[in-house]
């Protein structure tokens, strides 16, 4: 690995501990908190992604305790690692030092990859892995013995173990090697092929954990929950894209790979030199256009989540950066110096502003309008429902409820110690209890007003017994009411759902209201 510049260091290590710093005062959110409940068991798969999150939050809780603290820095390193691994990547494909260090600062300015530095989630773990396979799958090619291609498969194998999106890499490289002609020879030696069994070995534990559990993490990512079952939403889709990534640094990204793809393609000049650099942009171009398209194209048919297309920009980064510093700045036009220094100067502002977000919604805005307020006010709550199910219940008993954002937060709370599940056997929470063990039991379920759909409590419950309501507050101020209901004796069946929710206290039980037509 080449050196990194003093300056580039210093600033990923101040960066990270202004990272930190937020990460000590930020609770942890629901998501983070239903991977920290994947940690407590430990698989080959999981229902939503490949087990890697689990795996990393077990071993941060093990070595920095059950706080939100240890399940927050899992991003922050990951993502630390992963600028100094695309400061590497890019120096071996531009061969500019200047680039590479450009690649790394634009990597920090976009805010998919901010958000994925402070948020713990599988991108964490898939940004990092994909930067690792890119960079030892490209000095593979270049020259690399068949131990260095076997490290390229085992990277790209932990890709995969991080998230499905990893299976576009070997398409990528293939590709790539295809359109080189220096580089196609390695399609007819082993070398290539053995870097992929190495990964279809570390991944093999996770289609036979899909085998034995009916394939359900894989027709998950492919057919989706009935939410994706909807007609896609493309305008949605490309809207959204000028916030993850940024409104300036979103068209300007597009920009290179288009710039990166055409200079892939060019027509040939005899020169070595000429050649070398084609190869790189092709690489980029490669790397990038088809998760960029991909999901893009996924958005005509599903509700495409908006970071799914993030890897690819990683190689976008990458061309940006080199199509920016490929000329001295005094080449520059004042109409274009003007233009770059002004969007450099909002997208600076844009990523302290959204760094000192959690810090400034805490003092500025009131408690109700905090972007994070969702992830306030269960270290009190949980504890309490606890004290409830335990003072109230008439014999064995669980806390239930609909929704995994709800009992992930609680559990967490409450370290694990008061038996809990969901009540709808749909989600991850099925394959560690089952339900017909509970049959008979008492169950607290926690309603809580953010859901929009309802379940039907009075087909798995002998009777409802209307509980105290729970709030969760910040900085005293109540930010919403967890309502609680005893379901007595519990018949052990899953619970269906009904429509959209409405809530009466008093009535005995959640009401029902037909769906729109």
């Amino acid at each position: 690995m080449p050196r990194v510049p003093r300056p580039l260091l210093a600033g990923l290590v101040c960066l990270t501990a202004i990272r930190l710093g937020i990460a000590a005062t930020l609770p942890i959110g629901d998501d983070e908190a239903f991977y920290w409940e994947w940690s407590r068991h430990l698989a080959a798969g999981y229902v939503d992604h490949p087990p890697a999150i689990a795996y990393v939050v077990w071993a941060a809780v093990h070595v920095l305790g059950r706080t939100p603290l240890a399940v927050h820095a899992v991003a922050i390193l990951l993502s630390f690692g992963t600028s100094l691994g695309l400061y590497a990547l890019a120096r071996a494909i531009t061969g500019r030092e200047d680039a590479a260090f450009l690649s790394v600062v634009l990597l920090n300015l976009i805010p998919v990859f901010d958000a994925a530095a402070l948020v713990t989630a599988p991108d964490a773990p898939l940004f990092f892995f994909w930067v690792l396979t890119l960079l030892v799958a490209w000095r593979a090619a270049h020259g690399g013995t068949v131990w260095t291609w076997v490290a390229a498969g085992a990277w790209l194998g932990l890709a995969l173990l991080s998230k499905y999106m990893a299976a576009t890499l070997p398409v990528s490289i293939g590709l790539w090697l295809a359109l080189s002609p220096e580089r196609r020879r390695w399609l007819v030696r082993p070398e290539p092929y053995a870097a992929c069994a190495v990964a279809l070995a570390l991944f093999a534990p996770v289609v036979w954990w899909n085998a034995m559990h009916r394939w359900i993490s894989f027709v998950f990512t492919a057919l989706g929950t009935a939410g994706w079952r909807n007609s896609g939403d493309v305008r949605y889709f490309l809207s959204t894209q000028f916030i993850y990534l940024g409104p300036v640094l979103f068209p300007a990204l597009v920009a290179a790979l288009v710039i990166a793809w055409r200079r892939g393609l060019a027509r040939a000049t005899g020169a070595p030199s000429a050649e070398a650099a084609r190869e790189g942009w092709r690489f980029l171009a490669v790397t990038g256009w088809p998760v960029v398209l991909g999901t893009a194209a996924a958005s005509l048919l599903v509700q495409a989540k908006p970071h799914w297309s993030a890897p690819g920009y990683i190689a976008a980064a990458i061309a940006l950066a080199a199509i920016v510093t490929e000329r001295p700045r005094h080449a520059w036009s004042r109409i274009g110096a003007w233009g770059a220094g002004f969007a450099a100067a909002l997208t600076a502002a844009l990523v302290i502003v959204f760094h000192a977000l959690p810090w400034l919604a805490s003092w500025l805005l009131p408690p109700q309008l905090d972007p994070a307020m969702n992830y306030y006010g269960w270290a009190e709550a949980g504890p309490a429902i606890a004290a409830v199910a335990e003072r109230d219940a008439r014999g064995p008993f669980f806390v239930t409820s609909d929704w995994y954002q709800v009992m992930a937060p609680f559990d967490f709370s409450t370290g694990g110690r008061v038996p809990s599940t969901t009540i709808t056997g749909d989600d991850q929470y099925r394959f560690w209890t089952r339900l017909e063990t509970l049959r008979g039991q008492d169950g607290l379920f926690i309603r809580d007003n953010r859901q929009t759909y309802d379940i039907d409590l009075t087909q798995v419950c002998e009777s409802l017994d209307v509980g105290p309501s729970v709030p969760l507050m910040r900085r005293g101020v109540v930010i919403r009411t967890l309502d609680l209901i005893w379901c007595r004796r519990f018949s052990g069946s899953p619970a269906p759902r009904l429509a959209p929710y409405r809530w009466h206290p008093g009535v005995g039980g959640p009401a029902r209201r037909p769906s729109p037509a």
